[in-house]
């Protein structure tokens, strides 16, 4: 009997330390564009000389209860499942306090490097998974069903990680809940599935980012300069491939004055237990550069992009 609890212990210790690395994404319930549109919640704005489009969440939030149901629904699911929620709403109040979404981080030269509001979004919720909501009530003579729709992305890559399509049966009722629960049970497990299977997947190899490095033109250097041991673009180079998961490929573009990293892996956590983002992985580069007497400053956009300019007065 002895020899069998010190057997169980031993694999407890063993078993442990992996569930806690496995510990499923945080996720945040959004509705999609498409909803949005449809509702009158999504807005036209203006980045990079660009007209593009983004949901008023907020005023969603306000005007529909019904959302505001759904989001509740998915949200009591996917924590049935082990996710851990980030919620809409508090994210929402939290940007209005840092005024995040009339905010653009301006540079000592006065160049612009803004965030678009679903990227100051993910900066500030943190959320490993957005899911995308959206539903129809179809009308079928008297009765009626819904198709409902969810949507994962990688708030850090914004690559698709899951989707799923669901539609609950003809009935005459129009209980919202009711036709929920039903056209989402028809999916709901491989859709978590999916998830569960992609976060292993980052949990093994390390989650995506874009690395870009610019040199300002009157900097008095660039990326080909001699910095004693090698060329200054080597150097960084060389760094990216000693602290990224699993090492790294050459540069999607380099130029004199330019380096883009594209799909660079990096640890979720740090050994601590801490949630990795790009900014935070970046900080012993900047370091590194400073043992060149090289100043730089630091640009994040979302969770996973970060710019670091180089040769800027501080």
């Amino acid at each position: 009997m002895k020899r069998i609890l010190v057997l169980l212990t031993v694999l407890a210790a063993g078993i442990l330390p992996l569930w806690g690395q496995a510990a499923l994404p945080s996720i945040m319930v959004v509705p999609s564009d498409a909803w949005c549109k449809e509702n009158g919640f999504l807005t036209e704005y203006e980045h990079d000389g660009v007209t593009s489009y983004a949901a008023d969440y907020r005023a969603a939030l306000v005007n529909s209860n019904d959302l505001k149901l759904v989001i509740s629904l998915i949200n009591n699911k996917m924590a049935g499942e082990g996710f851990r929620l980030v919620d809409l709403e508090s994210t929402l109040k939290n940007l209005e306090t840092e005024n995040a979404l009339n905010s653009v981080t301006m540079s000592s030269m006065g160049d612009a490097l803004a965030e678009t509001p679903r990227e100051q979004m993910s900066r500030v919720a943190k959320a490993d998974i957005w899911i995308e909501v959206s539903w129809n009530m179809n009308q079928e003579g008297p009765q009626k069903s819904l198709t409902f729709i969810m949507r994962a992305l990688d708030s850090y890559s914004q690559k698709d990680v899951a989707s799923a399509m669901g539609t609950s049966g003809k009935t005459y009722m129009v209980e919202l809940p009711v036709l929920v629960e039903e056209a989402v049970s028809s999916y709901f497990y491989d859709f978590t599935g999916q998830l569960k299977s992609y976060f292993d997947e980052i949990i093994q190899n390390g989650r995506e980012i874009t690395l870009e490095v610019r040199v300002w033109e009157n900097a008095g250097f660039n990326l080909d300069s001699d910095m004693g041991d090698d060329l200054l673009g080597y150097l960084i180079e060389d760094w990216v491939m000693e602290n990224a998961a699993g090492g790294m490929k050459t540069p999607a573009s380099a130029s004199e004055n330019i380096l883009v990293f594209r799909g660079v892996r990096i640890p979720n956590t740090t050994p601590e237990g801490r949630q990795v983002d790009a900014r935070y992985w970046t900080r012993s580069l900047v370091r590194m550069l400073r043992g060149y007497e090289i100043s730089s400053k630091l640009y994040t956009k979302g969770l996973g992009q970060v710019t670091i300019v180089l040769g800027q007065s501080e």
